[in-house]
């Protein structure tokens, strides 16, 4: 009879790393190396092409370069400089976004008056691209940070009021009549019914605020100014013909964007989420609506 042997049993250090090879995470690192690898060899089928090589390199060379001919520093140089420029007329543009878009949509989805005097004039804020009105704010304002925060808030205000709107006309029409019916207090119901229920919907709206909104200060750089993000891309594409100095800031551009959009945008969005589910009856918590 042969003798019984026991199963082996792996080394644990042997399976954390099959795990960790085979994991989410690792999934995502293999995408972008390969994204990376791929990208630097496209650069050698055209000189007009960037590499990541270039691109680097062109941020290195900016953060390197003394700002409007003073002493270089940490701070003082044009990659941070321009970058400050852009974020400082962005913040501003968003202060003046929410402080409009939140009681114009919220008063649109509660009061019908209200949104048949402004849905035509909303449409047309959604439906003029940016991009005429960069140029008409430029026209009007010149240079300076009146340009680009004009457009920013013309442009991204009507898509936060169409989303606080949605989210204010989703407020369940029973609970509202009978809040109404038994006298609950404003403050109450505000707190209680409304805020819960357009909890996700405000969340939405500011997502596509923040980056409708840095998207038009940049384009506004870069067609009409001497200073911020925009102008420093339009700067290497136009003056000095380097297409790496034109990716190294959108580059820039675009880690702002994702870096908003996860570092702010999602911790909103998962406490919205908490406190929805800890109101009761408006959803689950963060945990288990990012599993559905």
């Amino acid at each position: 009879m042969a003798a019984r042997t026991e199963p082996t049993i792996p080394a644990a250090g042997g399976a954390g790393l099959a795990r960790l090879a085979t994991s989410d995470r690792a999934a995502r690192w293999t995408s972008r190396i390969v994204l990376l690898v791929l990208w630097q060899l496209a650069g050698g089928v055209s000189a007009r092409f960037p590499t990541p090589l270039g691109t680097v390199q062109i941020l290195i060379d900016e953060f390197n370069a003394p700002y409007a001919g003073a002493p270089w520093s940490v701070w003082n140089n044009e990659l941070v400089q321009n970058l400050t420029v852009s974020i400082e007329r962005t913040l501003l543009a968003l202060v003046l976004i929410i402080a409009i878009g939140l009681p114009v949509g919220f008063a649109m989805g509660w009061w019908w008056r209200v949104q048949a005097l402004l849905t035509d004039l909303v449409t047309v804020g959604i439906a003029l691209p940016a991009y005429m009105w960069a140029l008409l704010a430029i026209m009007w304002f010149g240079f300076g940070i009146r340009a680009p925060v004009f457009c920013a808030v013309v442009s991204a205000t009507p898509g936060l009021v169409i989303h606080v709107l949605q989210g204010a006309l989703a407020v369940p029409q029973d609970l509202r009549d009978m809040s109404e019916a038994y006298d609950v207090p404003f403050v109450t119901r505000l707190r209680q019914l409304v805020l819960p229920s357009m909890a996700a919907a405000i969340v939405a709206g500011l997502r596509v605020s923040i980056i409708a909104a840095w998207g038009c200060v940049v384009l506004v750089e870069w067609f009409g100014n001497n200073e911020g993000a925009g102008f420093r891309a339009r700067h290497w594409y136009q003056s000095a013909a380097d297409y790496n100095g034109l990716m190294a800031w959108g580059v820039v551009i675009l880690v702002i964007v994702i870096a908003a959009d996860r570092g702010l945008i999602e911790r909103l969005d998962r406490a919205a989420h908490r406190w929805r589910g800890a109101v009761g009856g408006f959803g689950a918590t963060a945990r288990r609506a990012r599993r559905a």
